[in-house]
């Protein structure tokens, strides 16, 4: 799993996070919440269930499922 960075923006700093949530893929892929989870459910790629905050998807191993595909 990818460890979190510290990135200063101005006089903020901003941490930077190792995984995606849902929504995100959604906007990066372009597609649904249904087919999000979809590609959740067959192991596209892996996937943590966090109690109900819901899924989170190391970006790691998404990136290498979206170099996979191409």
């Amino acid at each position: 799993m990818q460890t979190n960075m510290m990135t200063i923006s101005g006089e903020h700093a901003v941490q930077e996070r190792g995984c995606y949530t849902v929504e995100e893929l959604m906007d990066i892929l372009c597609v649904g919440r249904k087919a999000i989870y979809s590609l959740i459910h067959k192991k596209a790629f892996p996937a943590l269930r966090i109690g109900s905050v819901g899924y989170r998807i190391p970006k790691a191993s998404f990136h290498a499922w979206m170099n996979q595909v191409k």
